[in-house]
């Protein structure tokens, strides 16, 4: 009676751990698709346009207008954007350039392999915080 006790407190256990690795990775699945998404530019241009038609409700005549503005924000976002990847690269390049030639060649080998690609750096490389 107590093995049979056991097995189920320990089938239990069992769904309980799955159920919470499996809505984890749900959960980090869709925050992650989200953030994409709230990053993508045309996305933020069409949820902010709805959002604006939805709540200000603007005239026939004004939509195009407030859509250019928002066109040319855009742009401008975009630019500031590939700009700020861009010197981001650099100074993980200038970063990996300086910490290489401080290696012996055993450890460089190992830094090779933790490094990130060239086609790796993007903005997300960028959430962590300095000691």
């Amino acid at each position: 009676m107590k093995s049979k006790r056991w097995r189920i407190v320990a089938d239990l256990v069992a769904l309980a751990l799955l159920s919470a690795l499996v809505g984890g990775l749900v959960g980090r699945r869709l925050t992650r698709s989200e953030l994409e998404a709230r990053n993508n530019p045309q996305h933020w241009n069409e949820a902010v346009i709805g959002e604006f038609v939805q709540r200000v409700h603007p005239t026939a005549e004004q939509l195009p207008k407030v859509q250019a503005h928002l066109d040319a924000a855009v742009r401008d976002l975009q630019s500031i954007r590939r700009d700020t990847v861009a010197r981001s690269a650099g100074v993980i390049g200038r970063l990996v350039t300086a910490v290489e030639a401080e290696l012996t060649p055993e450890q460089r080998v190992a830094f090779d392999r933790m490094k990130p690609a060239p086609g790796e750096l993007d903005l997300d490389i960028l959430n962590t915080s300095p000691r």
